[in-house]
């Protein structure tokens, strides 16, 4: 007889660590399987995300309350700020005077603890818009238009001006519109970022001064005629006055 059916048996021996083997892998997958569905640390996230938001709107909320009461003593610090700018401007010395006045009463006004956070912020709103220590600097191109020009260029150049100041009297025009009216006569220093004007002005500064200012008038629909001076005094009375009945803008 042969022995071949012994050989084969022997040749293809059944393992007794397959069936241990077959559990190991199946329990390990099933492990797997539970690792994957698992949320990991994306809740520690959202948490962690949602509490910091929740902080960063309770500092938010209690910055703006704080500002908020404390607009009074803001503005008092900026209008002392701005006493030493306007004494050194060249605005004419009644006007200056008179202007500072009203600076030095508003800052005694609004240092009272009582004094309402509202009524400092529109006066200051109204106020910063203001070109005060600017309007010095359009009596400069005006002296430079009476020396210099004549004729009808003499009329358009005053005209053009008065019609400058009448736009910011009737609140159509800022210290920012006014600023860059005079830019071309203005030197600014890189160092400490102040301006000035220039202590030589030339009749090609001026008319570009002048073709500005009547841009200006023209965008802000200003009657094409003469206007009477008025000093920064009254305009300034007229803004405080504004702020206390209507407010702010």
């Amino acid at each position: 007889m042969s022995d071949k059916p012994n050989d084969a048996s022997e040749s293809n021996p059944v393992s007794d660590d397959e069936p241990q083997s077959e559990a190991a892998v199946t329990e390990q997958t099933t492990a797997d399987a539970k690792k994957d569905d698992s949320p990991g640390c994306l809740p520690a996230v959202v948490a962690g995300t949602l509490l910091m938001g929740i902080v960063a709107a309770v500092l938010c909320g209690v910055t703006t309350w704080i500002l908020f009461q404390k607009r009074a003593e803001i503005a008092v610090r900026t209008l002392e700020g701005f006493v030493p700018m306007i004494e050194q401007s060249l605005l004419e010395p009644e006007d200056k005077v008179d202007v500072i006045k009203q600076f030095e009463s508003l800052i005694k006004e609004m240092s009272a603890p009582d004094y309402p956070p509202a009524s400092a912020a529109a006066i200051m709103q109204r106020v910063v818009r203001l070109p005060i220590p600017h309007w010095g600097e359009l009596d400069a191109v005006e002296s430079f238009v009476n020396e210099n020009y004549e004729g009808d260029d003499k009329e358009r150049a005053l005209t053009d001006l008065s019609r400058v100041r009448k736009a910011v009297q009737a609140n159509l025009a800022t210290v920012f519109d006014v600023v860059d009216v005079l830019e071309p006569v203005a030197v600014v220093n890189e160092t400490t970022g102040s301006r000035s004007l220039k202590t030589k002005m030339t009749r090609k500064d001026i008319d570009q001064v002048i073709e500005r200012a009547g841009l200006l008038a023209d965008r802000a629909k200003i009657k094409d005629q003469r206007y009477p001076r008025i000093d920064m005094a009254t305009i300034l009375r007229q803004e405080i006055k504004a702020a206390k009945t209507e407010g702010g803008y």
